[in-house]
């Protein structure tokens, strides 16, 4: 019986005519016995069919708003919030208050992620302006520090005539030095100075030149992409360099990869970039199910706030391919090629 009640609404209607039609030959064949007027059973058989055909029909347009329902609710499901259920001609009173409520649900959870995006936005950005300054403190006040009085241990150890002496200032000389030298690496972690004096590309070749595992990456990029992408927004240049520090760090973690290539390039109002490695690879539909890509939801939702795309292609010992569009606005005048040249070898040093 469970079976029965759950076949289609068009079958069961099928099903109750044919049993009206039946039931009407056989009383009517045992009202007036095996002489039965055919002529009259073919035309009750044919005015039931047309009285099916009209039940279907009827029942099809009945159901059409609530496959607009169905319909509706498999697009927010995808992640379409801003879908809306259609207005129907043919829906009934109850059926249009549904809808109508499915609507202003809609429209409410809309606003709410709204608010919500616009909120995440904000804490992304005081949290990277935290690290930029940070970082600069870091890299224009402690390390400055740390290097003079490097320097100046240098001279006491030149004049210092004692050896055991000079012997004490030459250890705490290197101490210094380790420590000035961790002090970099702890800036360029925070934040690298570099991403705000020079852009984007800029900090991709130091993180490619500082990675010091054995994979070796390489940074590709057109002249003239390279002279817009100068003159990126802040927030845009620091999500996708955080992408591709990411991605990098992942490969080299999980993958053992021999290379690494990043590309960075404009296609129309778009940033496009990749991060592509030879290494392990990964199922990623198992990953994800299995709660162990934190560090790739990240990266989707910092581009998503940007009203940008993550899309990851990997296949398990074919490489890793991490691909970033994101719409950008180049306005601002960059800097020109040589003094943008010289910033960097700065950096460099």
């Amino acid at each position: 019986m469970h079976r029965v009640l759950r076949v289609p609404l068009a079958y069961k209607l099928a099903g109750a005519n044919l049993g009206v039609v039946l039931a009407a030959w056989g009383a009517y064949a045992a009202y007036h016995g095996p002489a039965a007027d055919w002529r009259m059973l073919s035309v009750m058989a044919i005015a039931l069919a047309l009285g099916l055909a009209v039940n279907l029909l009827l029942v099809s347009i009945a159901l059409r708003p609530i496959r607009d329902l169905e319909e509706t609710a498999t697009r927010v499901w995808a992640g379409d919030l801003e879908t809306r259920v259609p207005r129907s001609a043919v829906a009934d009173a109850e059926l249009a208050h549904v809808g109508g409520m499915l609507n202003i649900l809609l429209t409410a959870l809309s606003e709410d992620r709204a608010r919500v995006r616009t909120l995440a936005q904000e804490v992304v950005r005081s949290g990277d302006r935290e690290r930029s300054r940070v970082g600069k403190e870091l890299h224009d006040s402690i390390a400055q520090s740390l290097a003079a009085l490097r320097y100046q241990l240098i001279a006491i150890e030149r004049e210092a005539t004692d050896p055991d002496l000079a012997e004490k200032l030459r250890a705490v000389r290197h101490a210094a030095g380790e420590v000035l030298e961790q002090v970099r690496l702890l800036s360029l972690a925070v934040h690298p100075q570099i991403l705000d004096d020079l852009g984007l590309v800029a900090a991709l070749r130091q993180l490619a030149r500082t990675t010091t595992d054995r994979a070796v990456i390489s940074v590709t990029v057109t002249p003239e992409a390279e002279s817009q992408l100068r003159s990126l927004p802040s927030d845009v240049a620091v999500a996708v360099y955080r992408v591709a520090r990411e991605s990098v760090a992942n490969a080299l973690r999980h993958g053992a990869p021999a290379t690494i290539d990043i590309g960075v390039g404009l296609a129309g109002d778009e940033l496009v970039m990749h991060v592509a490695d030879d290494g392990n690879g990964f199922d990623l539909a198992s990953t994800e199910k299995d709660g162990r890509a934190m560090g790739l939801f990240q990266m989707r939702e910092r581009i998503a706030l940007l009203s940008g795309k993550v899309e990851i292609v990997s296949t398990p010992q074919q490489g890793t391919d991490v691909r970033v569009r994101v719409p950008v606005s180049l306005r601002r005048p960059a800097p020109t090629g040589l003094e943008a040249n010289e910033m960097e070898n700065q950096h460099a040093r």
